[in-house]
C-alpha cells in the first residue's frame, strides 16, 4: 500500500493506493477530511474524476459533520433547554441557581434537573453531569458486569470508569483490568453490554483478528450493528 496526499477544489485529499479493483471514497470524522482507496495502477485523472462525480455527496456530508460539530457545541454548555441523552433517551435540561455552593443533579421523568451555584462555568456544569453519568454506571455495572462474564467465560479482577475521548472501552490483558467510557450512559443499555463482551473477549484474544471476530459471534450476534449505531452517534470510532 502507497500513501500520498494531494489538493483538490481548495481540500487536502489523503489517497491510499491499494491492491484492489474498485474505488472507494469516505468523509471522515471529526473534520469531514476526504480520503479515497483505489487501485495501485489507477491514474489521477479517473481519481479526480471520480471525486467531482461524487461531489454533491462530500459535501452533504461535510455540511452534517459541520451541523453536528456544532450541536456539540452547544451542547457543552449544559444550558436548560438543551437535550441530554440517558440510557439512549433524550431528556430537557433544565438549570436551576443553588443557594450557596449546593450542586446537585437528578432525573424526574424525561427532565435532567441541575442545581448549580449562579456563577458555575461551561466547564464546572459538565463535570457535574459527567459526575452524575458516572454514579448512574455504578448502579448497573456490577448488575451487568457478573452476566457478560459468564457468557464470555471470563472474569475481570477489576472495571474502572474513564471519560475517554477516542475508545468506547479498553482492556489490560495481563492484569484482567476492564476501563469503560463513562458516556456509554447516555446510550442505550445494549451498547454497555456489546463493550463489556467486547473487552472482555480480549481476555481470551488480545486483537481483533478473526479469532476475537468470531467469539463476538457468538457471545454477542448482533455486535456489528450495536457498534455502527453506537459510533454513528459519537464524535469517533469505538
Amino acid at each position: 500500500m502507497t500513501e500520498e496526499i494531494f489538493p483538490y477544489a481548495g481540500q487536502v485529499v489523503r489517497l491510499r493506493r491499494k491492491r484492489i479493483k474498485n474505488m472507494y471514497l469516505r468523509v471522515q470524522k471529526p473534520d469531514g477530511h476526504i480520503e479515497i482507496s483505489a487501485p495501485l495502477a489507477m491514474k489521477r485523472a479517473q481519481i479526480e474524476a471520480f471525486l467531482r462525480q461524487n461531489t454533491a455527496w462530500v459535501q452533504r456530508k461535510q455540511q452534517a459533520l459541520r451541523e453536528r460539530a456544532a450541536r456539540q457545541a452547544l451542547a457543552r454548555e449544559y444550558l436548560t433547554g438543551q437535550t441530554l441523552l440517558v440510557w439512549g433517551k433524550p431528556c430537557k435540561l433544565v438549570v436551576r441557581t443553588a443557594k450557596g455552593r449546593e450542586a446537585s443533579v437528578y432525573r424526574q421523568g424525561e427532565r435532567i434537573l441541575l442545581t448549580v451555584p449562579a456563577y458555575a462555568t461551561a466547564e464546572q456544569r459538565c463535570e457535574i453531569i459527567n459526575g452524575w453519568y458516572r454514579r448512574q454506571l455504578e448502579q448497573v455495572i456490577p448488575k451487568l458486569m457478573p452476566r457478560c462474564e459468564a457468557i464470555v467465560g471470563k472474569k475481570a479482577a477489576e472495571c474502572r470508569i474513564r471519560n475517554m475521548k477516542t475508545r468506547w472501552g479498553t482492556c489490560n490483558v495481563v492484569k484482567a483490568r476492564v476501563w469503560l467510557n463513562l458516556q456509554l450512559a447516555k446510550y442505550n443499555p445494549e451498547a454497555l453490554e456489546y463493550v463489556m463482551l467486547h473487552e472482555l473477549t480480549h481476555l481470551w484474544v488480545p486483537n481483533h483478528g478473526p479469532a476475537f471476530k468470531a467469539r463476538m459471534d457468538k457471545y454477542c450476534p448482533g455486535w456489528r450493528r450495536i457498534r455502527k449505531e453506537l459510533n454513528e452517534q459519537a464524535a469517533f470510532s469505538g
